[in-house]
């Protein structure tokens, strides 16, 4: 599978176009690493509470 990289905007300052293209990386791949998360969190958790948590460490990366 092909890695798109996101379309640099000319007009934001230096540093924010690095941060909004690693926002922009996470957005893009949002359902791979809920799904990464949900492998690594311990079964003991339960399915649903696997999913919601999976969830929520992704978020807190945005």
């Amino acid at each position: 599978m092909p890695i798109h990289q996101p379309q640099q905007r000319t007009d934001v300052p230096p540093g924010r176009a690095d941060v909004q293209q690693a926002e922009a990386a996470l957005v893009e791949h949002y359902p791979r690493l809920v799904r990464l998360a949900y492998v690594v969190l311990p079964p003991a958790l339960g399915r649903h509470r696997r999913v919601l948590a999976a969830h929520a460490v992704v978020q807190r990366a945005l």
